[in-house]
Order: C-alpha cells, then structure tokens, then sequence
C-alpha cells in the first residue's frame, strides 16, 4: 500500500508542476505590449494649397505587461490619398518625438505621425479618401509589435473664402475694420489748412 500512495503522490506532483508549468507559458505568452494608436481626426476640410500635418496618440494598454519605450520604435508607414496628397515625414521625426517615450500600461501620449501636401501644390476642388498608415515597435523579447487603424482618412478640398455663407467675420477683424474707418471719418472732418 506505500509503494501504491507513494507513486501517487508522484503522479500527483508531477501533474501539478505540469499544470503550473503550462499556466506560466500561457501568461508568458499574453506578456507583452498593448500597443495601440489613432489619429486625432479622420475627416478634414482643406482649401487647395493647405498642406494637413496628421496628429495622434499612442498608447500602451492597460494589461500590457511591460513598458512601450520609444528606444523600440521600429518603423512607420504612410500613404498619400489618390495621387492628390504626398505622405511626408513630419518636421520632427518620429525617432526624435519617442525618443525620451517610457509609457506605462495604461497610458499614452500625442506625437504628430506625419503630413500630407498636395502634389504639385494645389489639390483639384472635391473629395478624397483612403491612406494606409502604421507604427511598429519590437517588445522586450525583440518580437515586431505592429497596429495599423482601421479607419480610412477623407479630405474635402473647398475653395479659399475669407468667411462662410452665415458665418460673421472674427472679432479682431472687425475691430480692425473699425479702427480704420474711424481714423478715415476723423481725417476727413479736421480742416484743411488754405
């Protein structure tokens, strides 16, 4: 009856080692970063010359496992919008706005990811839609970690108007225009010397 309960208690052991061993690869494999970003915007109205810089957020979620630090920026893509708007880089590049980035599970921060200038400089009157764009960046065990937003970018191109139909002209303006035909009305009533 020992040799009996003695191989049992084994058998039992080894099961839970197993188990625990199988429940620490299962956690090791949700590890990890949350890594997750969106643009600020995804509908603009432009005029025709107007060159759109494209604002976002970054953020690490909140049951990611490690920090999302900037010294792991991997690369970006960008995309222009149907042959009308170039993709460019933005002013400061994106290793240099993640460059001091350490965010914690659950937080975020806003980076500017890029910016569209219309080919030639002047975009046609009208609408455009699409661009593809995507951040990657490699997690603690130099594993690629990529999110790509699952939204498409629509401009609309109007043409340039000092105000819209309805909209009154900004206070300083009017208060500019005002000035001016004061100091007009005030000239005019002074004598004129003969």
């Amino acid at each position: 009856m020992a040799l009996v309960s003695m191989a049992a208690r084994r058998g039992r052991m080894l099961r839970a080692l197993l188990a625990a061993g199988l429940l620490a690869a299962a956690g090791a494999a949700q590890a990890g970063l949350g890594l997750a970003w969106d643009l600020k915007q995804w509908s603009y109205t432009l005029t025709p010359d107007q060159t759109l810089e494209l604002h976002a957020t970054i953020y690490n979620a909140a049951s990611a496992t490690e920090h999302l630090l900037g010294s792991r920026f991997l690369a970006a893509y960008g995309e222009g919008i149907e042959s009308a708007y170039e993709f460019l880089a933005p002013v400061q590049s994106l290793a240099e706005q993640f460059a001091a980035m350490d965010l914690a599970p659950g937080q975020g921060m806003d980076f500017v990811f890029g910016r569209l200038a219309p080919v030639g400089g002047q975009a046609a009157l009208g609408g455009y839609s699409g661009g593809g764009f995507s951040l990657a960046f490699l997690d603690a065990s130099g594993a690629e970690v990529s999110w790509t937003p699952e939204h498409s970018l629509f401009l609309n191109v109007v043409a340039a108007s000092p105000t819209e139909p309805g909209q009154l002209p900004e206070p300083g303006s009017l208060g500019l225009a005002a000035a001016c035909l004061g100091a007009l009305l005030l000239q005019r009533r002074r004598p004129r010397p003969e």
